[in-house]
């Protein structure tokens, strides 16, 4: 007997997009939690008050939205380019993003802000064009590099939640999305950065849900 041939079987689009978007997702290696173990190790040896970890299980909603967007963008690459994430696409956080650019300036390495929130910069003032260490005590720049370095060095998005010590700032807790975004003027990604702060309601317990993960 002779059986018609079977049409080959349709995927609807929605899962098509979904499988595009997440064919890049793993379970966190072995190596980048390691590094991100080093990190949070190395802060508080510091006196450093923030803790990283994977980008998941975010406090705030707009953050876990945030995520989705650049797994989304992604599609499949390691990164998002920063042209997929266009002013559309990133208005419902443009208030509370910051864009930063590593820069080799005189030999040494330095990170630039190209692009700093309007509610950030109601906390802060606005940091749009300045150096990073223009706008962070010399105290607390060690902190900062460590996060953004760790994002570029591992090409991975972190989770970050961050007991504030500025002075300025000093009755916040934050929480940020911190990613990196390619572009084609450079091999050094950019860094994307989503924030929200909320008053400190707690000055004893510091521990995030995956401070477990950092032990």
């Amino acid at each position: 007997m002779i059986r018609a041939a079977v049409p080959p079987r349709k995927v609807a689009p929605d899962l098509t997009r979904f499988i595009r978007a997440t064919a890049h997702v793993r379970r966190m290696s072995d190596v980048h939690q390691k590094a991100l173990n080093a990190l949070n190790a190395r802060a508080k040896a510091a006196g450093w008050t923030f803790l990283v970890g994977e980008a998941e299980g975010f406090e705030h909603p707009p953050l876990a939205a945030a995520a989705a967007l650049w797994r989304e963008k992604a599609n499949g690459r390691p990164m998002p380019a920063r042209s997929d994430m266009t002013a559309r696409a990133m208005k419902p956080f443009m208030a509370q993003m910051s864009l930063l650019e590593r820069v080799t300036d005189n030999g040494r390495d330095r990170y630039r802000v190209r692009l700093h929130g309007s509610a950030l910069a109601r906390y802060s003032g606005d940091a749009t064009g300045k150096w990073l260490e223009e706008v962070v005590g010399a105290e607390r720049i060690g902190s900062y590099l460590g996060i953004y370095d760790t994002v570029l060095a591992l090409g991975i998005p972190l989770r970050v939640v961050s007991r504030y010590q500025a002075p300025e700032l000093d009755y916040l807790d934050g929480e940020s999305f911190v990613a990196p975004l390619s572009v084609p003027t450079s091999a050094t990604p950019i860094i994307l950065s989503v924030t929200y702060a909320k008053p400190r309601t707690d000055d004893v317990n510091f521990a995030p849900s995956f401070a477990r993960k950092s032990a």
